[in-house]
């Protein structure tokens, strides 16, 4: 297929006009999530970002698809920042969530549900 020089000029205006938008956003931490106590190998779901804007919260299971989170260790978060873990959906039980410090593995008395990566403002 040939275009002409016309057709081919008039795409790229298009193409460099239309604005790129992000396919997940920005992610600030990256942990592991666990089906069992103890953060060991056997129990790893896999590892996955916190996506979205700092000091809101966030789904951990976004796609509902993952067994019960049952422990969490941070691998990385971004400088200065935190991870705090909740049971609901809400992150508002325990009212100030529990600190998942980096490489540190949290557990709790149920399921984790949500995640609110802290970062000062």
């Amino acid at each position: 297929m040939h275009l002409a020089l016309p057709t081919l000029l008039a795409l790229s205006v298009l193409a460099a006009a239309t604005p790129l938008s992000p396919r997940q956003g920005e992610f600030h931490a990256v942990g592991n999530l666990y089906s069992a106590g103890g953060c060991t190998s056997s129990s790893l779901i896999f590892a996955d970002p916190i996506f979205g804007a700092i000091n809101v919260c966030q789904p951990l299971d976004r796609n509902n698809n993952v067994p019960p989170i049952v422990s969490y260790k941070t691998l990385s978060v971004d400088a200065g920042c935190t991870v705090s873990l909740f049971y609901d959906g809400a992150c508002s039980v325990p009212v100030l969530g529990f600190t998942a410090g980096v490489n540190k593995c949290v557990q709790g008395t149920k399921p984790f549900e949500s995640a609110i990566v802290k970062c000062p403002a």
